[in-house]
Parts: structure tokens; sequence; C-alpha cells
């Protein structure tokens, strides 16, 4: 089946107004002091990206994505038009040509993340038109559900919970001193009390530390479970990277990919022998595609991924169930109740710290909102 259009559009879905924005979070701009008490503050475009490929039947696949006008304008400006009138069931090869045509002036996240929303709308009307779940099209999963690790804010709300680990965002990084330190000690205190004897417990310090500050961190917190530390610095930072590494206790992960947007920056953080958990994002490293590309090079170099965000990504989870064995999937915590919950469909179900793996034919479903935002022509495939 050919390819009639492809078409994006930003979406204000709320992600600016959800407590690990508007809280204080370390990131690389907490060393800017008008920038440090709120995520939001700085935060790149944060408008969703809903992504519809329509198929010469009338068909049509739905992906999601970050990025916001940015990615919006790369989707519609020119990816566009390079596959209008291809035929959608060469994948990999559509894959290629989007990442290519954008290697002479753009290899970042905003480039790959406009790669990943097409490609993700792709693989979603091609399970479509087989008339089966997504899941089974990459193969199958002889589970119905995976262990789940919470992101939170709040982890005296999981207290006793079944769940296979609890990850906090660092507050604080070296520009608050030894204050700050202590307080992101004191916070994994917490943490560790709230999940239990025998549950890790991991942080992620979103590129906001360097390696020494990483080290004096890992030592005053060698007396807790902690897992990994996720993203400390810079994943092109390798040297660091390395000094960390080897200054680590070795029972303690490195978790690194989150900000690897494709095969090539995996492939160099996979070379470079640190990673001890990879978790690129599927919506922000070119898609499924890419995704599936990263999980053969990560299981060549024994190293075990996590794919980030996954339980918002039913694409994610299916991955993760179809692609994986012994596979833990992360859930971030949004609160009771989130816009971000159900952007392309239902919340997994959650039974005894496992999600449920989506299993609905109908593959991808924008809510009501994304359909107007598409304009008429949405509408109608809504009504039909």
């Amino acid at each position: 089946m050919k390819i009639t259009s492809i078409t994006a559009r930003a979406v204000d879905c709320g992600f600016n107004s959800q407590k690990l924005q508007t809280s204080r979070v370390a990131s690389p701009m907490s060393r800017f002091p008008r920038f440090a008490e709120q995520r939001a503050s700085w935060m790149w475009p944060t408008k969703k990206v809903f992504v519809r490929v329509t198929g010469e039947d009338g068909s049509t696949g739905w992906g999601c994505t970050n990025g916001g006008e940015i990615v919006e304008m790369i989707v519609n400006e020119h990816l566009s038009r390079l596959l209008a009138g291809q035929d959608m069931n060469y994948l990999r090869l559509l894959n290629d040509q989007m990442s290519a045509s954008l290697l002479p002036n753009d290899r970042s996240g905003f480039a790959m993340m406009a790669v990943a929303g097409v490609d993700i709308a792709l693989w979603d009307l091609a399970a479509k038109a087989n008339g089966q779940p997504l899941v089974d099209v990459l193969g199958g999963a002889d589970v119905d559900a995976l262990p789940v690790y919470i992101t939170t804010p709040r982890p005296e709300v999981f207290i006793g919970g079944p769940w296979k680990g609890l990850k906090a965002a660092a507050p604080y990084g070296p520009e608050s001193g030894e204050d700050g330190l202590k307080e992101n000690v004191a916070l994994m205190h917490r943490f560790a009390e709230a999940a239990g004897e025998g549950v890790p417990i991991m942080i992620d310090a979103f590129l906001a530390w360097d390696a020494d500050y990483t080290l004096r961190f890992a030592e005053a917190v060698a007396d807790l479970p902690v897992a990994w530390i996720e993203d400390p610095i810079p994943p092109q930072d390798i040297e660091g990277l390395q000094k960390i590494r080897d200054g680590l206790d070795p029972e303690v992960a490195l978790a690194l990919g989150n900000f690897a947007f494709s095969y090539a920056d995996c492939a160099d953080l996979l070379r470079s022998g640190v990673v001890g958990m990879l978790q690129p994002d599927v919506a922000w490293a070119g898609g499924i595609t890419e995704t599936l590309r990263i999980l053969e090079l990560a299981e060549s170099a024994d190293v075990p991924v996590i794919l980030h965000n996954t339980c918002e990504q039913p694409w994610a989870l299916a991955i993760a169930a179809a692609r994986q064995s012994g596979v833990l999937v992360e859930c971030v915590d949004r609160g009771e109740s989130s816009p971000l919950y159900e952007l392309i469909g239902p919340r997994p179900d959650f039974t005894d710290g496992h999600a449920a793996i989506p299993r609905d034919p109908k593959g991808n479903q924008p809510p009501a909102h994304v359909f107007e935002a598409f304009g008429p022509s949405a509408t109608d495939i809504k009504k039909g």
C-alpha cells in the first residue's frame, strides 16, 4: 500500500503542568538561578506532536512524539514530501531515508523525534492493515504483562506496593553545594524506606551533575540499595563517564541512553564500555525501526535495555514484550490522573506491579481533541 499523506500537529497536552515539571528537579539549567526552581521554566517546546499517516485505501496510522512546533515543522515541511507516494511495506528503507535526509544539517533530538513520530505511525498503519495488534506484528509475546518500576516525586504513595523499584528525580546538583548534596542523600533515604527491604532504588540526575559530584553522591548513599544512577552527565562526555565508572561501586550501574537519539549515539555509548543499563526512548530515538536495531546492538554488547517512559507508549510496551526477555519497564507517576496517560490509547492496566501488554488490533487512537486539531478530514475518519 502506498502512502498518500503525512501530517503532524503539535498539541498542548499539559506537559509543563506536571509535578515533575513544576518541582525543583536538577537539570543542565540548574546552574542558572532563574531556571533552577522549575524545569518548566526553561524546557524545550513541550507540546506533544501527533503524526497521522494515510494510506491509499484511506486507512490511517498514528504516532506521537515530543518537540512541539519544531518537530511538527520537520514532519510537515520535509519528511512528508519525501514519503508521499512511497510503499509503506518497506519500513526499514523509509526509516533509513528519513534519517539520511536530515544528516547533512541536523541529527538532534528534534530531528530524530520527527523520524520517530512518522515511523511509529507507519508501524501502526501496518499493524492495522494486518488486522493484528502491534505486539503480534513484532513477533508475539508469551506473557500478558511486564514488571514495572516507578519514577515518582512522591515515594510515600508507593509504600508496600508490588513495584520492582522506585526512582527519584534528583532535585539538586553541584551548584547547590553541600546542602544540596545532603538533600539528595536524604531523598534517597526516603525512597529506600518507601520501597522496603529488597526493592531497589534509583536516581535520575538529568545531565545536571559532574563526575566528581556523582562519585561523592555515590559514596554518601553506599549504605542504600541504589541500583543505578541515570544520566549524571551528558552522554557525549565519555571521558567523564569513564571516570565515574572507574570510581563507582561495580554493583551500581550507569543508566544511559535517554538522550541518545539514534543507533549511532547508542553505539558510541556501548563502545565506551561504561553502560550498565541502556535506556533509549522509542519516540525520541528514531521510532520502532531504529529501536529494534538498538536492541540488537545492546544484545551483542550484553547490556540490558529498559525503554524510557515505557508505560505511556503502547509501542514501547509491545517492543519490550515481543523482543526482550526478563525485561523491566518504566512507569512515570504523574498523579492519580493525567492527560499524558492516554495520549494514544488507554492507559495500561496495572496488576501486582505489572503492566498489561496492549493487544487491541485497532492500534493507536488519539483522544477527540487531537482529531479536532487535524481538522475535518480527521473528524470524518473518526466518525467512519
